[in-house]
């Protein structure tokens, strides 16, 4: 491996100049196993020269744990194309160094753990089409200021991680608020800090039952009246390769309160709230059971839930639809996108 002050300065390069010995081993087992270009590790260390910096600055003493936390994790992430020059992701590669440099006391109290919990978090976002993967890092860098220890900042994490459009993580979100400090559960839920315990344990309730509540609302008693309202197309034709999921028009079901959707390939779960939805794969095509709440769909796209209607003249030919008490998902034979139409608040 090339000298890292020929390309390297600062606690960075002078951790790996104590270490040199140690690090050159971890090359070379690591080229028996896989591709490691020296250029390229190099290329990805220097990338990361801020995390160091930032972890110096907070806690000198630990600079050389988070190296080694930091020269492993390219080790094994270089030759999967998850960072380096050669990153199919380099956005992804930008926020997990952007947020390891913003919350340096987590990275010193425990790096291993954070440079990998920190990565699959933004990985598993951004394989969710729709997820907002810099919402995630933008609030796990405001927590890092607040949280007392690495495990209540990632469990916040998760919180933070529905907020950020990861719907299906919505049931575990809400369970983490009561296992985190009041303060982080608040913040992550983009409620103030100083936010009460009794009022946090009012908006947990009220979003567990109402999957279409926006918390600051809910916390501060202005929640919109509900209607029937358009929320959102999701899906797309996966052949074009920017963010579709099905290969051929999808029809949709229920089973345990959850929507099932087939393209006749592959079957999904769908989940959808006010935060967002995510198409999961669950397995081989299956078709799904029909299914439905309060929410009913007629033949001439009128939306009813007990006294409201609504019409909406794209559902006249929908082919399949399903729905809960409070979503109705809907698909057509001429489209590879489920429309979404909720009881609630918010929409068009």
């Amino acid at each position: 491996m090339t000298a890292p002050r020929a390309v390297l300065e600062g606690p960075l390069a002078e951790a790996l100049s104590r270490g040199r010995l140690e690090y050159n081993a971890r090359v070379v087992n690591a080229k028996r196993s896989g591709a490691v270009d020296d250029g390229a590790l190099l290329a990805t260390l220097r990338g990361l020269d801020a995390v160091v910096r930032a972890a110096h600055a907070c806690d000198r003493a630990r600079t050389d744990t988070v190296v080694s936390a930091l020269f492993d994790a390219a080790l094994e992430l270089l030759p999967r194309g998850i960072v380096g020059p050669g990153a199919r992701r380099p956005e992804v590669q930008a926020l997990w160094v952007a947020l390891l440099a913003a919350a340096p006391r987590m990275v010193c109290a425990d790096p291993s753990r954070v440079v990998a919990a920190t990565m699959n978090a933004l990985t598993r976002l951004a394989d969710c089409g729709g997820a907002r993967p810099s919402d995630w890092a933008e609030v796990m860098a405001t927590l890092s200021e607040r949280a007392a220890d690495v495990e209540a900042w990632l469990k916040a994490g998760v919180v933070a991680a529905w907020r950020s459009g990861l719907a299906h993580a919505r049931a575990g979100a809400l369970d983490a608020c009561a296992r985190v400090p009041v303060e982080l559960s608040s913040l992550a839920l983009g409620l103030d800090g100083a936010t009460a315990p009794e009022v946090m344990s009012f908006v947990v309730e009220r979003a567990r039952a109402d999957p279409w509540a926006w918390p600051p609302h809910l916390a501060s008693g202005q929640q919109p009246m509900p209607g029937i309202k358009f929320v959102g197309n999701v899906g797309g034709f996966r052949g074009f390769g920017r963010g579709g999921r099905f290969i051929a028009p999808p029809c949709v079901g229920l089973r345990d309160g959850i929507f099932v959707v087939s393209d006749g390939e592959r079957s999904f779960e769908l989940h959808a709230d006010f935060f967002g939805a995510t198409i999961t794969p669950i397995g081989p095509a299956v078709a799904p059971p029909h299914g439905h709440g309060a929410m009913v769909l007629g033949e001439k796209g009128d939306v009813r839930h007990g006294d409201l209607v609504r019409v909406f003249a794209g559902l006249t030919n929908a082919t399949s639809w399903a729905s809960t008490d409070v979503t109705l998902a809907a698909a057509r034979d001429d489209s590879h996108v489920i429309t979404l139409v909720a009881l609630s608040g918010y929409g068009a």
